[in-house]
């Protein structure tokens, strides 16, 4: 994907409408906060003004403590409302990072399943997360709302109040910040590419160091491999680097900072000598050379807060342009004319795949992980997909499903293109499982039918715990089927050995009812009797459904309508198991090395 680039302007005004979907009442808060505040700051500086004019127009004491007594009231009710409205902002924005989140979290649980697996999407999702950060980004611009409307109305008024002194003074600081803008908007935006984003994979590899390194899983590894050496060393490299990078990013903003503070230097000699001028050679009173000691000084705060507000929303606006970079990733759609498939009604009785000239390989590559693929999946059938390891078998199966688009060639159910469909519908026909099998901090029940309890089928749960073995083992437990797993949520949380996950697996294909049945290797931490068993097992429950097995072993082979063998991303043979041993080809030579495993199982049993 092309990194598009949105102007400052447009990322300001992203940020603003993203609140107004999110919170309106947050603008509002922000504008009053800024505006108290802004008022603050002019009472304040005619504080001094009047009490001094008081005194040089000879005003009675009672005039003076009273002026006092009222500016001081004033000046505490400006100040309590403009830090309750901040506040009450900073609880307010909970809803503005609660929306984006959903927003960011969404892209990731919708893209294309590719995209995980891509480097780049992955930094982008990375610096996506940073601009989400608090005071970063996001918050980061709307954070600086109040104070450009409280300093802009502040240099405002100071510059017209000074200005209708010496239209010199104001012209010359004009210039002299204009020249300090230009140095922040480099510096920016050199340190953003240069540093920021350049980070993005390094601040990856940290995540994955501290992740790994506190991941219970990862755990016995660890310590029996003596592999904290290993990663205190891919640390230390990592960590390097970031301080290399570091140091060019401060010395960067060291030389920017240096040219502008010269530049602050000439405004500061400017507005000070403008000011004795007047004091020494225009007669100015005592009171109004305090008023405009505190214009000047205002303003000069003011210039410099303004210039460091434009540098702030400069860098953050550059991170929100890497979120909408990200929201707005392109799929890789490729389906019919160009959009999503749009049919929705996939129901049949039976489900017949097709694979026509089927090729494919990853983005940003020329190697072909499949190559020229032609086979027919009769509805209601049984296909064994076998292989060594690396042969395909697993990309065929990401194919059929849809985590991945044909490069070349089409696939067709009953028929029809895979593409005209809806994805999401499409999906819902697969009831998968893989070799990896995952558990998630929730209950075993939602672990099982993903959703909450008022929508799940705990009758069903119960069945399909029964069918594949696993109801003794949840029945026990004092919460039943309610019993969280993992103790990230819960500190009781229970957790499954590895043939009760690949159980716990089986029960969740079982209960989704999908009219394919996919089995990715899960039995691959089996012997290979167990496997065999688990197989056909699995064989019983799914009924008359079409399934697929995959394995680079053959205890599913024999029971299957037919067999596919893989070899280097093509399809090398295929028959039943019968036609296959009588060919004496690649299959026979591998199911003969592998069948004594089988035999001596059954001897031993």
């Amino acid at each position: 994907m092309q990194e598009k680039r949105y102007g400052m302007a447009d990322n300001f005004f992203y940020v603003l409408k993203a609140v107004a979907k999110s919170n309106k009442k947050l603008l509002a808060i922000s504008v009053i906060a800024g505006v108290l505040f802004c008022i603050w700051e002019f009472v304040e500086m005619y504080f001094l003004k009047y009490v001094i004019a008081a005194i040089e127009g000879e005003k009675g004491t009672s005039y003076m403590i009273m002026t006092v007594v009222v500016i001081s009231l004033i000046l505490m009710l400006l100040n309590f409302y403009g830090n309750y409205f901040w506040n009450v902002g900073e609880h307010e924005y909970v809803k503005v990072d609660t929306y984006l989140e959903k927003q960011r979290m969404n892209k990731v649980f919708t893209t294309d399943y590719k995209n995980m697996e891509s480097p780049l999407f992955l930094d982008f999702l990375q610096r996506a997360k940073a601009s989400l950060y608090y005071g970063m980004g996001f918050n980061g611009v709307l954070d600086q709302v109040k104070n450009i409307i409280c300093e802009g109305a502040i240099t405002i008024i100071a510059a017209v109040m000074i200005g209708a002194k010496s239209i010199f003074v104001v012209l010359s600081i004009t210039v002299l910040s204009v020249g300090m803008a230009k140095i922040l908007s480099y510096v920016t935006r050199i340190d953003k590419e240069r540093f920021s984003d350049v980070m993005a994979p390094t601040y990856r590899k940290i995540g994955y160091l501290d992740g790994t390194a506190r991941n219970f899983a990862f755990a016995k590894d660890i310590r029996l491999f003596d592999m904290a050496r290993v990663f205190k060393a891919q640390y230390n490299i990592v960590n390097e680097y970031f301080i290399k990078m570091n140091k060019k990013h401060h010395n960067r903003w060291i030389l920017g900072n240096m040219g502008m503070q010269f530049l602050l230097l000439a405004q500061t000699s400017i507005m000070y000598g403008w000011l004795v001028y007047f004091v020494l050679n225009k007669g100015m009173k005592i009171s109004e050379f305090v008023l405009y000691i505190s214009l000047v000084t205002s303003y000069y705060k003011a210039i410099g807060y303004i210039l460091w507000i434009y540098s702030n929303v400069k860098g953050n606006c550059l991170m929100v342009n890497d979120y909408r970079n990200f929201i707005n990733w392109s799929e890789d759609s490729e389906n019919y004319s160009g959009s999503i498939g749009t049919k929705k009604d996939i129901k049949a009785e039976r489900y017949t795949f097709e694979f026509e000239h089927v090729s494919f390989k990853y983005p940003g590559t020329d190697i072909y992980v499949l190559k020229d693929i032609n086979i027919k999946i009769e509805g209601g059938s049984r296909l064994a997909i076998v292989g060594v390891n690396g042969a395909g078998k697993t990309t065929f199966t990401k194919l059929i499903m849809r985590l991945y688009e044909p490069t070349e060639g089409r696939i067709l159910l009953n028929g029809v293109d895979i593409k005209e469909y809806d994805r999401e519908e499409y999906f819902k026909l697969f009831a998968p499982v893989f070799q990896n099998i995952e558990c998630f901090a929730l209950p075993i029940y939602k672990n099982i039918s993903f959703k909450d309890e008022e929508h799940t089928d705990m009758k069903k749960v119960e069945e399909v715990l029964k069918t594949s073995g696993l109801w003794d083992k949840v029945s026990s437990y004092e919460n039943g089927v309610k019993t969280n797993m993992l103790k990230i949520f819960d500190t009781e949380g229970i957790d499954l050995s590895g043939g009760e996950r690949q159980r716990l697996a089986m029960a969740r294909a079982l209960y989704k009812n999908g009219n394919i049945i996919i089995l990715d290797e899960p039995t691959a931490a089996l012997d290979a009797l167990a496997e065999d068993r688990m197989y056909r097992e699995f064989d019983n429950m799914v009924s008359d459904k079409t399934a697929l097995f995959i394995s680079h072993r053959l205890g599913s082979t024999r029971f299957c309508d037919n067999i596919a063998m893989f070899e280097d991303g093509q399809i090398v043979e295929e028959g039943t198991h019968e036609e296959l041993m009588e060919l004496n080809g690649k299959y026979a030579y591998m199911f003969g090395i592998q069948a004594q495993y089988y035999e001596e199982g059954k001897e031993d049993e």
